[in-house]
């Protein structure tokens, strides 16, 4: 196994937690073209994105509904990393406005292909909890395709 996946992956959170358009945009060149993602739950962000830009629609409408108030609770936890799959652990903390803090472990895989991600994979290990939390109504569709 080469360091990339790590090194990909690091990069990639350090993007993340800049938080804003600006890290939101860092993260989409760590996507390549055809990038897909998962997100498991009946939460108002459950579902799949079929591309890059969907996947960045659904950041950014998790950022609305929390103010921009995500952030992780120590460094994520690489389980598993090889040289086209790195699985990680991450405890994540929501401040919505209006409501009580949220830390939830959650489970992310990705794929990984000429050092880009291609596809992945998100699970609430508390899906209760996270799902009450970014609650989609019965009239509201999910955020992107399920």
């Amino acid at each position: 196994m080469s360091a990339l996946p790590i090194k990909l992956l690091t990069d990639y959170y350090a993007a993340y937690g800049e938080g804003g358009a600006e890290g939101l945009a860092r993260m989409s060149a760590f996507y390549a073209p055809n990038k897909t993602h998962y997100m498991a739950g009946n939460s108002e962000l459950a579902g799949e994105s079929r591309s890059p830009e969907e996947s960045l629609q659904a950041m950014k409408r998790l950022q609305e509904l929390s103010g921009g108030n995500v952030s992780f609770v120590g460094p994520p936890a690489i389980l598993l990393a090889g040289d086209a799959v790195v699985v990680l652990l991450v405890q994540e903390r929501h401040a919505r406005p209006g409501k009580p803090e949220l830390i939830v472990p959650r489970l992310y895989l990705y794929e990984i292909a000429d050092g880009k991600f291609t596809k992945s994979f998100a699970w609430q290990i508390e899906s209760e909890a996270f799902d009450n939390y970014y609650p989609r109504s019965a009239q509201q569709p999910p955020a992107h395709t399920a």
